[in-house]
């Protein structure tokens, strides 16, 4: 059991897996793509609510944890345990990982994009650069951070992916790339706050 403080001032228990196997409970996959998984409905209030719990994906290709946003800095200092090959930080980063597998796309080749998209913004703010959708043979990716209220759009041609792809070996042998690229947190955020 979990328990879930809504903004109206009561709290509430929901039953709560922490460890899901996919292969028992495909659905879930399509929950997050959808935006459904975790979310609640305060029973005082009926608003909607999207708390972050801690929690495990496995099936016969992927092996990954979710952590909390609130605990991103604990994980950059190595301060938390983890028993899954993969992590992310928070929901988003969670539901890109989906959409990658969704498309059959590598990750390894998505977060390369977001590394020459993050060096090309050369912002000195920090910002997030998700990979969102494959429309028209082209990559879709929404950056949050440029400007507060707004996402700006980055349309990348699927030749761009495949290009790398053919040249990954190559990449490889990049340390900026093989660090970017190491598990558990195989993330252009984690790097973006040095970037910026």
């Amino acid at each position: 059991m979990k328990k879930i403080n809504c903004f109206c001032g009561n709290s509430f228990e929901i039953k709560f897996e922490e460890n899901i196997n996919l292969s028992k409970f495909p659905e879930v996959a399509n929950q997050i793509i959808n935006n459904n998984f975790m979310v609640y409905t305060c029973p005082l209030c009926n608003k909607k609510l999207t708390p972050e719990f801690k929690t495990t994906f496995h099936d016969g290709k992927l092996n990954i944890t979710m952590i909390p946003e609130i605990d991103r800095d604990r994980l950059l200092t190595g301060k938390i345990i983890l028993t899954t090959q993969q992590v992310v930080v928070g929901f988003p980063e969670l539901q890109e990982k989906f959409i990658i597998r969704k498309f059959n796309f590598d990750d390894r080749i998505i977060e390369i994009i977001k590394l020459y998209l993050l060096e090309k913004i050369n912002s000195k703010v920090e910002i997030s650069i998700l990979f969102h959708d494959f429309i028209n043979n082209e990559l879709v990716f929404y950056i949050r951070g440029l400007r507060v209220t707004e996402t700006a759009i980055s349309k990348i041609p699927l030749q761009i992916y495949n290009n790398i792809k053919d040249d990954l070996d190559n990449k490889l042998k990049n340390p900026d790339i093989i660090e970017l690229l190491a598990f558990p947190y195989r993330s252009v955020n984690k790097i973006s706050t040095e970037v910026n």
